[in-house]
C-alpha cells in the first residue's frame, strides 16, 4: 500500500498548524537524539536540515494563507 501525498495548498489552516507543530516536535526529538549520541552540531545533520526546510515551507504556507484572510468590518 502506497503513501498518500497531500499538497500543502490542499490543507486547511488548522491542518497546516498541526503539521507545523508536529514538525517542531520531530525537530526537538531529533535534536535530543543527536545530542545523546554525541553529535556536537545537529544543524549539520541531513535529517535535521530536512525538517528545517519543511518548517520553513509550512510557516510560509501558513503566513500566506492567514494574510489572505479578508476581514470585513
Amino acid at each position: 500500500m502506497g503513501r498518500t501525498i497531500i499538497k500543502m495548498e490542499d490543507l486547511s489552516i488548522a491542518d497546516l498548524k498541526a503539521a507545523y507543530d508536529f514538525n517542531a516536535m520531530e525537530r526537538k526529538d531529533l535534536r535530543k537524539l543527536l545530542k545523546a549520541s554525541g553529535a556536537e552540531d545537529y544543524n549539520s545533520n541531513a535529517g535535521y536540515q530536512e525538517l528545517i526546510v519543511i518548517q520553513e515551507n509550512l510557516y510560509n504556507a501558513l503566513e500566506n494563507r492567514v494574510s489572505s484572510i479578508e476581514i470585513i468590518w
